[in-house]
């Protein structure tokens, strides 16, 4: 073969690399205006398959729905004589089957419940009902949608709602799942993190009182008031005591991450703080049943915070 032939070959491997790139991208491109209310499926494209764990159970797949919204209210309600706007933003991985279990209502709902605060049919209700009550910083009664160069982003009469809802790792018997709500009113943000812990095995949703003996509350916040006490040394913000066992955390093979959320050891806007406690330190406070979970478990995998 040729130098010249070679290059040839190289030069139309990098075209079709770069052709595929350009089509994934349009493919995959956030939808604004008025295809913003359209959140079904769409059965062409394959779901994604989130993890494998190999030789003992099926593998997990996953819907990703991304969905832009751009509303604005049609009164004068800002005291300046701006409009409010809103935008909302929906990014989720959503499941489609867990070890080839396809009912999922029982995941469904604690998500919605976890992110919207109530319940809802399906994920389509919860978030056309929520793109029809967007949150301004003051009250509007009649909303429209319009196109993004019809707002002013900087406004501190725009308000940005970002909603996100993904695995973060999985187990053998766990998949623990994040929901993060961010909300932007004008230069304020508020951020809160809640976390679902699914049983893969059994398909079912573990709720707090089967992880903890909730008769020690007193002693596990103290833990975490010993973390809380370490990290003010290397925090410059004013960080102060937590009063009640924080009810958001993350489950781990070594430890667990208790979540904190903007505002709840700190002043609001700093951010949210985690604070890691040893299993052994906490294995006095754990149900027999977690307990057990625990001990048994294996094939741990991060997925992390997906970088939206």
């Amino acid at each position: 073969m040729t130098k010249r032939t070679l290059y040839i070959i190289i030069c139309l491997l990098l075209f079709l690399d770069v052709s595929a790139i350009f089509i994934y991208i349009v493919g995959n491109s956030n939808r604004d205006g008025k295809n913003a209310l359209d959140f079904s499926r769409d059965s062409s494209i394959p779901a994604e398959v989130a993890d494998t764990i190999p030789d003992r159970l099926i593998e997990d797949r996953y819907d990703t729905i991304i969905r832009n919204a751009s509303l604005v209210a049609t009164d004068v309600v800002a005291s300046d004589g701006k409009r409010m706007t809103c935008d909302i933003k929906f990014k989720l991985v959503w499941p489609k089957s867990i070890n080839n279990k396809t009912e999922l209502k029982v995941i469904e709902d604690a998500i919605m419940e976890k992110m919207f605060g109530k319940d809802f049919l399906n994920i389509n209700d919860a978030m056309n009902t929520t793109m029809a009550n967007p949150q301004f910083v003051k009250p509007a009664k009649q909303f429209v949608i319009v196109e993004s160069n019809s707002r002013e982003e900087n406004s501190p009469n725009h308000t940005k709602l970002l909603y996100r809802a993904f695995p973060y790792f999985r187990t053998s018997y766990l998949l623990e799942y994040v929901i993060l709500i961010e909300k932007y009113q004008g230069d304020y943000a508020h951020r809160t993190m809640k976390v679902v812990h699914y049983d893969r095995l059994h398909n079912k949703i573990i709720s707090i009182d089967r992880i903890f003996d909730l008769s020690h509350q007193a002693e596990i916040l103290a833990l975490v008031n010993q973390k809380i006490e370490a990290l003010k040394l290397t925090k410059k913000n004013a960080i102060h005591e937590t009063l009640s066992m924080p009810t958001d955390f993350i489950l781990g093979t070594k430890s667990v991450i208790f979540y904190l959320p903007d505002g709840a050891i700190a002043p609001a806007g700093t951010g949210l703080y985690e604070v890691s406690v040893h299993n052994s330190d906490l294995t006095p406070f754990f149900t027999s049943e977690y307990n057990e979970l625990l001990n048994n478990d294996s094939h741990f995998d991060s997925y992390g915070f997906l970088d939206w």
